[in-house]
C-alpha cells in the first residue's frame, strides 16, 4: 500500500506488533533519543530520532 492509498476497515482495525529498542546519545546527561528496531539489520538507514524537549512519556499521553 503507497503512503496515500487510503487504509482499508481490516487495516484499521487491526493492531501492529513489533518490537522497538531506544538508545539515549549520552545516557547521563540525555538530549536526544533514538527508536529503532533490533531485529533488523538496517540501523544505519532506519530510526527515528528525538529531540528530549519535544518527547513525551506514553505515560504522560495516557
Amino acid at each position: 500500500m503507497a503512503a496515500t492509498d487510503a487504509p482499508s476497515t481490516a487495516d484499521l482495525r487491526s493492531t501492529p506488533e513489533f518490537e522497538l529498542e531506544c538508545l539515549f546519545d549520552d545516557p547521563s546527561d540525555p538530549s536526544e533519543l533514538t527508536i529503532f528496531t533490533p531485529e533488523d539489520g538496517k540501523l544505519a538507514t532506519e530510526w527515528i530520532s528525538a529531540d528530549r524537549t519535544t518527547a513525551r512519556s506514553l505515560d504522560r499521553l495516557r
